[in-house]
């Protein structure tokens, strides 16, 4: 969700003033946002439904939704998602339309260009055909939920929308399939690391690739440098820079264990799936009760199942697995026909299709995308056509989310049905994409590993090997078809009794499909399992330590070069002092933590921008392999990775030693401006405070403070509590983090806990607004509990809603 992230931050400052003015009278002349709280108790009658249904609102605002029905029980997550979440939805939506524009104007234009031609809602709207009827039937109820609701509501609506002057269109069943895609492609990415590296070899030689950008294919190396001169000619900076960043992919933990290592003999299994920490969380926490199903967990407004969670029989958790499944085409367009390009067998014709957006306060603008058999041409995305073309070449993407047969919205709801494993893993041979590493368990004792999707198979005669845009003309650089189900990454049942996945290498070397040349490094799946490894009765409230464990195993590798450098300042001797008596766990307290991460940051800087000059600052995603092979190396043994260390900017050599202690100082420096001279006043959970960002408002002067989130917090990017740090002015703040935990217990399910990181209700004016951020915060946890009486216990409300015909 970063892209949109980005997205709506221009949009944001583009309509800043008009937003201030209308959003002081809506907010604080009218009170419109305290009106537009709906009530969580009383009666509806509503058409659309087959039998009453009624959502009893626990003590902290989770819907639990008993009906007769699934498509009555979709009907009810309508309501509650369009009660609490109806901007959400709507953004979300628009982003996935393409239709940012009509609310938000020209500024959005950019966003928009990008989704019409990917068709994303095209393909959305396809897909419906290809559902099973029973799906179909739930998507239609939820649609009418929601709907019903919005036709029925008796308060105003949500204060985003009165600021914006701004009404929802109806919600469409089309809609909760976009969300889906529009989800995969916040976990996917992998074309733009294509030409990522295409800009690498701009300035780097062979050698110096391979060490800085382990994914270079050498054994394609002459292949890729035959083709530099093309690369240079496609304008591709200009689509890496048209396309907002989407930021890191989405990271999380997931790990299960069998009876063996649980004080109960039962497994116990754990999730929480890292996202970009947003105003209300993406996540929504609900339960719907209908005849045979029984399901509990987090769902995303718009979707109407539950994503991740269990039933009465089994339990799931996701981890995003990160693979190659897209790749950047170079077509050759036809020099005495345009309209044409060049296909393995001849010319062919462009498929032609024209987008009109509608543009608020502006023309509107018609766009002509064309499309290849490889995929859509991304001339539309830019400014002029000249940006994207050159030489008679364009580019396309092939992705395996462009596809109107894609059932993952069908994995998903039978996940929710699933009883045993076995059946969990016969339904995610619909996952088509986003590639997740489910981790699963049932109450018989069963547990498994299964990273579904559609992942494609290239030739070994492949020209890059999917990792640098390719020629699209050439049929060795076709996908010859996808890794079959069977062949796909599984693990069931292990011997050893435990499953762990962090985004890590999931596979063994000698896997026979290729899956991704881009896996995080295996810090936190390896404090996975020392602490699964550290107990044989492990329970609810070991996992639950777990979730929060601040031990970072990068930290305690990289400590030995940080306090054995010779010190230049009293200063940096402090924190050496500091640090060789820190266990480099990142808790909240104290200022090692913060020393470590400004250093690291610099570390980054110090080692490559003398080299990459103004590629630096896109290329600083974490590598630690590089940092470790640079630092570490020895001028003798290993001269292409020491080399690394001296600036070429200066006169001198400088060794690695010389760029430590450089870097170490510039990160003191850095804190000491931004937090003061005094060390004793420097504290990780100041300067490392979660920030849910509110989308849109959360970026405008004078609105932030009212629609934002933040609650000081601990963890890093390399701990199970991961926080991931940011950018700009709070170059240390967390903004990437787990926005859902949960644990299973198989012993007893209704012994399980979860929580989301804010509140259920979108509305700042509610008081279940920010419900869980400081229980979050501090590493705690709600009953997930489906008993009735325990649920009644503390509710603060019921809503019956009954059909409107009687």
């Amino acid at each position: 969700m970063t892209m949109t992230i980005k997205i709506l931050r221009w949009t944001a400052i583009t309509l800043a003033t008009l937003a201030v003015v209308i959003g002081l009278v809506v907010l604080q002349l009218l009170g419109l946002a305290e009106r537009a709280v709906p009530d969580y108790a009383g009666t509806m009658d509503l058409p659309g439904l087959s039998a009453p249904v009624e959502v009893i609102r626990d003590a902290h605002a989770v819907p639990h939704i008993f009906a007769e029905s699934d498509p009555d029980a979709a009907f009810a997550l309508g309501v509650a998602h369009a009660q609490d979440r109806l901007w959400q939805m709507e953004l979300f939506r628009r982003v996935v339309q393409g239709r940012l524009s009509e609310v938000f104007g020209s500024a959005a234009l950019p966003a928009d260009r990008v989704i019409r031609t990917l068709d994303l809602y095209g393909h959305s709207q396809r897909s419906l055909d290809v559902l099973s009827p029973e799906l179909r039937t739930v998507l239609d109820g939820y649609a009418a939920g929601v709907n019903a609701y919005l036709e029925n509501m008796d308060r105003p609506l949500p204060p985003e929308f009165q600021m914006l002057w701004h009404e929802p269109e109806p919600w469409a069943p089309a809609d909760s399939v976009g969300l889906v895609k529009l989800l995969a492609a916040g976990l996917s990415g992998n074309a733009f690391s294509e030409i990522s590296r295409t800009r690498l070899m701009e300035v780097l030689d062979d050698e110096a690739l391979k060490t800085f950008d382990p994914p270079y294919p050498a054994d394609a190396k002459r292949a890729v440098r035959d083709m530099a001169s093309l690369y240079r000619t496609l304008g591709l900076e200009r689509i890496f820079a048209a396309i907002p960043d989407t930021g890191p992919p989405g990271a999380s933990n997931n790990w299960v264990v069998d009876g063996q290592w649980t004080r109960s003999g039962k497994p116990l299994l754990a999730n929480d799936p890292h996202l970009t920490m947003l105003a209300p969380s993406i996540w929504y926490a609900a339960h719907l009760d209908a005849g045979d199903t029984n399901v509990i967990g987090a769902t995303i407004p718009g979707i109407p199942s539950v994503i991740l969670g269990r039933n009465n029989h089994i339990g799931w958790g996701f981890t995003n697995t990160g693979p190659d499944t897209q790749d950047m085409a170079i077509e050759e367009v036809n020099p005495g026909n345009p309209a044409q390009y060049r296909t393995p067998d001849g010319w062919a014709d462009f498929t032609l299709r024209d987008e009109t957006i509608r543009v608020r306060f502006g023309d509107d603008e018609t766009i002509t995308v064309r499309e290849t058999r490889n995929g859509p041409v991304l001339d539309t995305i830019a400014e002029t056509f000249e940006d994207v073309v050159a030489d008679g070449h364009v580019v396309a993407l092939k992705w395996t989310a462009l596809s109107s047969s894609n059932t993952t919205i069908e994995a998903g709801y039978r996940y929710t049905k699933a009883k045993t494993v076995a059946e969990f893993d016969d339904a995610t041979r619909l996952q088509i994409s986003p590639m997740q590493s489910m981790v699963v368990a049932d109450v018989d004792g069963n547990i498994g590993m299964i990273a579904p999707a559609a992942v494609p198979v290239r030739s070994p005669a492949h020209e890059t090997g999917g990792l640098l845009p390719s020629k699209g003309w050439n049929a060795d650089n076709d996908w010859t078809g996808f890794i079959p189900h069977e062949g796909l990454p599984r693990v069931i049942n292990p011997s050893h009794g435990f499953i762990a996945t962090a985004n890590n290498k999931i596979i063994a070397d000698d896997f026979p499909y290729f899956i991704s040349a881009s896996w995080d490094a295996p810090y936190r799946a390896h404090r996975i399992e020392q602490m699964i490894e550290a107990s044989r009765a492990h329970d609810v409230q070991s996992f639950e330590a777990m979730l929060a464990d601040n031990k970072s195993l990068m930290a305690e590798q990289m400590l030995p070069y940080l306090i054995s450098v010779e010190p230049e300042t009293d200063q940096m001797a402090q924190a050496q002092t500091l640090l060789r008596n820190w266990d480099a766990t990142m808790e909240k307290a104290g200022p090692e933590p913060l020393i470590f991460h400004a250093f690291l940051k610099r570390l980054h800087t110090r080692l490559y921008a003398d080299e990459l000059g103004d590629l630096a600052d896109s290329t600083s995603r974490r590598r630690e392999a590089f940092i470790f092979n640079a630092i570490a190396a020895d001028p003798v043994t290993d001269p292409a990775a020491e080399k690394w260390c001296d600036d070429v900017r200066t006169q001198q050599r400088e060794h690695c030693t010389d760029i430590v202690r450089m870097a170490f100082a510039d990160g003191l420096g850095d804190i000491a401006e931004m937090y003061g001279e005094k060390m004793e006043d420097w504290s990780w959970g100041e300067a490392h405070p979660v920030v849910h960002n509110h989308l849109p408002m959360g970026f405008i002067p004078g609105l932030r403070g009212f629609f934002n989130l933040e609650r000081p917090s601990a963890g890093g990017p390399y701990t199970v509590n991961r926080g991931q740090t940011g950018s700009g002015s709070r170059p240390f703040a967390n903004v990437h983090a787990a926005g859902y935990r949960a644990v299973f217990d198989f012993d007893d399910l209704n012994n399980s806990v979860y929580i989301i990181s804010t509140g259920q209700s979108g509305n700042p004016a509610s008081r279940w607004y920010d419900t869980f951020a400081t229980l979050w915060s501090d590493g705690r946890h709600v009953p997930m509990t489906t008993d009735r009486a325990e649920i009644e216990a503390g509710a603060i409300g019921t809503l019956l809603l009954k059909p409107a015909d009687g």
